[in-house]
């Protein structure tokens, strides 16, 4: 049997990335970390190229690779989930915000999916930076942001503030 050698990691994401993602999607039942799944995934890739063996096709590996990665996430999630509650019991000196703010921010968090009340919290009421809540929740800094501005965006919208830039 041929041994088969891998391709560029270029080469690697054109072929296999739409597989890498659903099966990101399908164990980690989000599109978003799935997104900062794939990233992780052809990170690793690229860091661990020589091992591999070239006993398998390119996509098996891959497929393995991201299967991992996921299942380590789902382990680290509950992890996250107790230092999140840990930092929301705890609120830093430097977010000093009234009962009254902290009751509005709330009320507008009411609709929000879990993990975007989590990041929005930790951002507005405890004074994370948008780095340390990346490092809590487990996605990338650039996800956190999104999530963090989409909801200011729509608070603002909510509170008829549109053009406020506060």
């Amino acid at each position: 049997m041929d041994r088969m050698s891998l391709p560029e990691t270029r080469e690697l994401f054109e072929r296999y990335g739409a597989m890498v993602f659903r099966r990101c999607a399908a164990i980690l039942k989000s599109d978003e970390a799935a997104r900062d799944a794939v990233q992780e995934v052809f990170l690793r890739v690229i860091e661990q190229r020589a091992s591999f063996r070239a006993e398998c096709a390119p996509s098996t590996w891959l497929y393995a690779v991201a299967t991992l990665h996921c299942l380590q996430q789902l382990r680290d999630r509950a992890g996250r989930l107790a230092k999140l509650a840990v930092l929301a019991d705890q609120p830093r000196a430097t977010a000093a915000r009234t009962p009254e703010e902290r009751l509005a921010l709330l009320e507008l968090l009411e609709h929000e999916p879990d993990e975007t009340r989590w990041m929005v919290y930790l951002h507005y009421v405890d004074g994370l930076t948008l780095d340390e809540i990346a490092g809590a929740v487990g996605y990338s800094r650039k996800t956190v942001s999104r999530r963090v501005n989409g909801f200011l965006a729509s608070a603002r919208a909510q509170l008829g503030l549109e053009g406020d830039a506060s």
